[in-house]
C-alpha cells in the first residue's frame, strides 16, 4: 500500500485493558502495510486521559476524531483530516453498517473502509426479517467494504443477524504475548494469595457482571467442597473492583467452601499467576465470544474449562485442550474439575496440548499477520 492508513477508535485513549491489546495489533499491522510509521495516523473518540502509551514514543500522527458524531463540525473535521492526510484506506474499530462519517470519507478520497468487530452485531433472525436486513444493508451506499470478526459466532451475527454478505466477512482470532503468558513453575500464584500448595487451583479472570457467570463458580465450588468433600481445590477470581465481591458471599460465606474461595481483584501478574495456576475456567452464561483471558490462559498451558457458548466454544478443542460443559450447570462444572483433580497426568497433558494449539493460533504474529493479509486483499480489489 503506497497510500496513508487511519486506524480509527471509537474509544476515548488509554481505554483499558480490553482495548490495548487491539490497539498493539492494528498499529503492528499498519506497519506491515505501509513503507514507513509517518503514513500511519491513529483517531481517537478524545484524548482526555491523555495520550495512549500503547503507541510508540516516537510515533506522533494521533488525533482526536469523533467518526461517531453526527454534528456537522465533526463531520467536516474527518473530511478535513483524511483530505490533507491523503488517506485511502480507514480501520475503524466496532464501525457499524452504517455512519453519517462515511460519506464524507469517501468523498475526501477513501477508497476503503474496513470494520473490525469486537462484538457481535445483531441477534439471529427469521429469514424474513433478514430479508429485510439485507435489503437495509444494499441500501446504504458508503458502507464498510469488509468486516472481520474475532470468531465464527461473531461473524454469523453479521451474516445471519444484519444481513452482511458472508464474502464481505473474515475471521481473525485474537492474539497473546507467547513468552510473557507461558507455563512457570508451580506455586507462584499460591503463595501470593496464600493458598496452599496441595489445592488444585483454578483461576478465572474478567468482568462480574452476571452474564460471565462467576456465580456459576462459586456454585461448583460449593458443590466440590461442602457436597463432595473434595478439600484439595480452590477457586480464584481475578478482575473484581474493590466491593464487587460482596454480591456474591450469600453464595458461599458460611459454607465450607469459603476457605476455597479468593478473589484477588485486578493485578498487574496476571502472566505469573496464569503460569502457575493448574486449570481455567470461564463458565458464562450470555453471550460470550473468544475472549482475551482465554487465549492467555491456553498459551499458559493452561486447560480450559468453557461454557458451550457462542465463540467461547471455540477456545477450545473439546477434549483435547479442555472440556465445555452446558451454561449454568455448576454440577458438570465440579465434575470437569474433579477430573482433573484425580487425573494429574490428564492435567499436563491437555496443558501441553492448549499450548500447541494457542502457540500455532494464538500468538499476536499469527494475528498481525492475518489482519495485514486481510487489509491488503481487500485493498487490492
Amino acid at each position: 500500500m503506497s497510500f496513508p492508513i487511519l486506524v480509527a477508535l471509537h474509544t476515548g485513549s488509554k481505554t483499558g485493558y480490553a482495548i490495548a491489546p487491539l490497539e498493539r495489533a492494528f498499529f503492528q499491522m499498519a506497519q506491515h502495510l505501509v513503507e514507513d510509521d509517518t503514513k500511519i495516523h491513529f483517531a481517537y473518540r478524545n484524548l482526555e486521559r491523555g495520550r495512549p502509551d500503547t503507541l510508540p514514543e516516537n510515533f506522533h500522527n494521533i488525533v482526536s476524531l469523533d467518526i461517531r458524531d453526527r454534528s456537522r463540525v465533526e463531520l467536516g473535521r474527518v473530511e478535513s483530516y483524511v483530505r490533507s492526510h491523503g488517506i485511502r484506506t480507514v480501520f475503524a474499530f466496532d464501525a457499524p453498517v452504517a455512519l453519517p462519517s462515511y460519506g464524507p470519507m469517501r468523498k475526501a478520497g477513501v477508497q476503503r473502509i474496513i470494520s473490525y468487530q469486537g462484538a457481535p452485531m445483531s441477534s439471529i433472525f427469521p429469514r424474513w426479517k433478514l430479508a429485510l436486513k439485507k435489503l437495509e444493508v444494499r441500501l446504504q451506499r458508503h458502507r464498510p467494504d469488509h468486516y472481520i470478526f474475532e470468531s465464527e459466532a461473531m461473524r454469523a451475527t453479521a451474516v445471519e443477524g444484519r444481513g452482511i454478505s458472508r464474502d464481505d466477512t473474515s475471521v481473525v482470532y485474537l492474539g497473546a504475548d507467547t513468552n510473557r503468558f507461558a507455563p512457570r513453575a508451580r506455586g507462584y500464584a499460591h503463595a501470593q494469595f496464600g493458598i496452599p500448595g496441595s489445592r488444585l487451583l483454578v483461576v478465572f479472570s474478567g468482568h462480574m457482571e452476571p452474564r460471565k457467570g462467576v456465580h456459576v463458580l462459586i456454585e461448583s465450588f460449593v458443590e466440590l467442597v461442602d457436597r463432595r468433600g473434595r478439600e484439595n481445590v480452590h477457586l480464584l477470581v481475578l478482575g473484581n473492583q474493590p466491593g464487587q465481591e460482596r454480591a456474591f458471599e450469600n453464595l458461599y460465606v458460611g459454607s465450607k467452601a469459603e476457605g476455597h474461595i479468593t478473589f484477588g481483584g485486578y493485578r498487574n501478574d496476571v502472566a505469573d499467576i496464569f503460569g502457575s495456576a493448574d486449570l481455567g475456567a470461564i463458565a458464562s452464561t450470555g453471550w460470550d465470544s473468544f475472549t482475551m483471558s482465554s487465549v492467555e490462559m491456553a498459551l499458559s498451558g493452561l486447560p480450559l474449562l468453557v461454557s458451550n457458548l457462542q465463540g467461547l466454544a471455540e477456545t477450545v478443542d473439546d477434549g483435547v485442550t479442555g472440556y465445555t460443559f452446558p451454561p449454568g450447570d455448576a454440577r458438570r462444572l465440579a465434575d470437569l474439575i474433579e477430573l482433573f483433580t484425580d487425573n494429574p497426568n490428564l492435567r499436563c497433558k491437555m496443558g501441553r496440548a492448549a499450548r500447541r494449539r494457542a502457540v500455532e493460533r494464538h500468538s499476536v504474529e499469527t494475528q498481525v499477520a492475518e489482519l495485514a493479509k486481510l487489509v491488503r486483499a481487500v485493498c487490492a480489489d
